[in-house]
C-alpha cells in the first residue's frame, strides 16, 4: 500500500468526487423516478422495439445465487434502464466470484485474514490508479476507512438482511439516486442474470450469508429475453418450465 498516485491523477480523481458530491449526485437525489418512468414511456412510443413493456424503476427480488457472473467491463458506462439490446454483449462476461471484491469478500469474513492482506487491497488500488478516487476516496490513507464502512456493511446484512437502499437511507426513496446506487443488472438472451454495476460488496456479501434474495435494477434487456417476456405477456403461455415460470422478470403474468 501506499503506492504513489500522479499528480493528475489525483486531481482527477478529486474532482470527480467533488463533482458527484456537489453536482451529479444532488440532482439525481432530486429527479423523482416519475419523470424516468414518463422519459420511458415517450421513448417507447417513439422506438417500442427498443424499450421494454416493464417499468424500468421497478426494484426485482433476486437469489444472489442466480448471480454468477458480471458484465462491467463490456457494460455501457451510462445507464440503460428499460433499453431492449440486441447482438452479442451478453456474452462478453466474467464470473463474478473471481473479481477482487468478491474474493475478499470472502477472504475477510470466511477465512479471517486482515483486509490488507485480501484482494480488496488489488481492488483499491486499481481504482485510484484509474479514476484517482476507490469508492469516493482519493488516497491510501483513507484505506482503513472504506474497511470499516464494509465491516459496518457485513454487520447491518448479518443483522437485518437485504434492504434495499431507499429503505435504509429514505432520502433515497423515490429518486433516479437512489436506482442508480441499488445493485443493477442485465439480463441476457436466455434470462441469464449478470451483475452489470453498483452493490458488488453487498451482493458479494450476501452470497457469503446465504441470503434469500437481493433487490435489483435492470438496465438491458436482450431483445431475445424480451421477445420470450412478449409472448408470455400476451397469451400467459402457461406451457413452460417451472424454472422459467420462476423468473423474476416474469412474476406477475401468471395470477
Amino acid at each position: 500500500m501506499d503506492e504513489p498516485i500522479s499528480r493528475p491523477t489525483q486531481l482527477r480523481g478529486r474532482l470527480a468526487v467533488g463533482v458527484r458530491g456537489y453536482l451529479s449526485q444532488p440532482v439525481s437525489r432530486r429527479l423523482p423516478l416519475s419523470a424516468l418512468r414518463r422519459y420511458h414511456r415517450l421513448r417507447r412510443r417513439i422506438a417500442a422495439y427498443r424499450y421494454t413493456d416493464a417499468d424500468p424503476c421497478k426494484l426485482l427480488w433476486v437469489e444472489p445465487s442466480r448471480i454468477t457472473d458480471s458484465l462491467l467491463e463490456s457494460a455501457p458506462t451510462y445507464p440503460q434502464w428499460g433499453r431492449v439490446v440486441g447482438g452479442r454483449w451478453d456474452t462478453q462476461h466474467q464470473p463474478f466470484a473471481e473479481r477482487a471484491v468478491a474474493r475478499a469478500i470472502r477472504q475477510r469474513f470466511e477465512a479471517g485474514r486482515p483486509w490488507d492482506e485480501t484482494a480488496l487491497v488489488e481492488a483499491y488500488s486499481e481504482q485510484l490508479e484509474r479514476f484517482g478516487n476507490a469508492w469516493e476516496h482519493t488516497s491510501w490513507s483513507a484505506f482503513e476507512t472504506r474497511c470499516q464502512q464494509i465491516e459496518q456493511l457485513y454487520d447491518s446484512l448479518c443483522e437485518h438482511g437485504y434492504q434495499p437502499l431507499s429503505r435504509r437511507e429514505p432520502q433515497l426513496a423515490g429518486s433516479v439516486g437512489g436506482l442508480i446506487a441499488e445493485i443493477n443488472v442485465d439480463i441476457g438472451r436466455d434470462g441469464e442474470i449478470y451483475w452489470r454495476s453498483y452493490g458488488q460488496h453487498r451482493l458479494a456479501i450476501a452470497k457469503l450469508l446465504g441470503l434469500e434474495s437481493v433487490a435489483v435494477v435492470v438496465n438491458r434487456r436482450h431483445r431475445h429475453w424480451q421477445t420470450v417476456r412478449d409472448r408470455i405477456r400476451e397469451t400467459r403461455d402457461c406451457d413452460i418450465t417451472p424454472e422459467r415460470r420462476a423468473h423474476p422478470d416474469l412474476q406477475g403474468f401468471f395470477g
